[in-house]
């Protein structure tokens, strides 16, 4: 994550909501063979201090996690884009301009602790299809599928948990440019058909 504090932003409450509305993230811890790596959705519990998520049986993450010590990273990514330096006004007034990439991402650091008991899954499951679930006009419960069947696939996954021990929310786009520059980049963004570039050029506007 870029190390500039320009671009960053420490507001906990903002991360989180950040964290979910993009639940979707890439998980990494150290294993005994180099990093490993996880895709999964992950939600926050109650409290705020805790991601929760769960993997297939079969993935070797949850593995690497029980070897492990380290602390894991978990990354939120949101829209993301590129910057041509054609954007920027000051492009044709001095020419000293290159391209970059906008982006807004969260990572997150912590312990990840794991819950093999498949009688123990259920947390790990209701906390996610509740939270996808909420905004559906008849939202879908575990309980709604035979007890059985849930009983079964209980036996094929692996919970964990990911204590937020630290936080690092970037916002990079395009804060250290002059104002012409990020208007040049608010006005290119804003007319173009990617829904990222126009999450964007949303955002230079909302910061400023």
């Amino acid at each position: 994550m870029h190390p500039s504090s320009v671009f960053q932003d420490d507001d906990k409450d903002e991360a989180l909501a950040f964290i979910s509305a993009h639940p979707f993230a890439t998980l990494a811890i150290n294993g005994e063979r180099g990093p490993v790596t996880a895709l999964v959705p992950l939600t926050i519990d109650k409290l705020g201090g805790t991601l929760l998520g769960h993997v297939a049986r079969s993935n070797y993450f949850w593995q690497a996690v029980e070897k492990s010590n380290e602390a894991g990273i978990a990354i939120f990514r949101g829209a993301d884009a590129y910057v041509s330096p054609s954007y920027y006004p000051s492009k044709v007034e001095h020419g000293k301009t290159v391209p970059t990439w906008n982006y807004l991402a969260v990572e997150i650091r912590g312990k990840i602790s794991v819950e093999t008991r498949h009688d123990h899954m259920m947390p790990y499951l209701t906390a996610l299809t509740d939270k996808m679930e909420s905004n559906r006009d008849v939202p879908w419960k575990v309980d709604d599928a035979p007890k059985e069947y849930i009983e079964k696939l209980s036996h094929a996954i692996v919970g964990f948990s990911l204590e937020i021990n630290e936080i690092n929310f970037v916002k990079k786009n395009s804060q250290n440019k002059s104002e012409k520059d990020k208007q040049g980049v608010v006005q290119a963004f804003g007319a173009s058909s990617d829904p990222a570039e126009h999450a964007l050029a949303l955002e230079i506007n909302r910061t400023n």
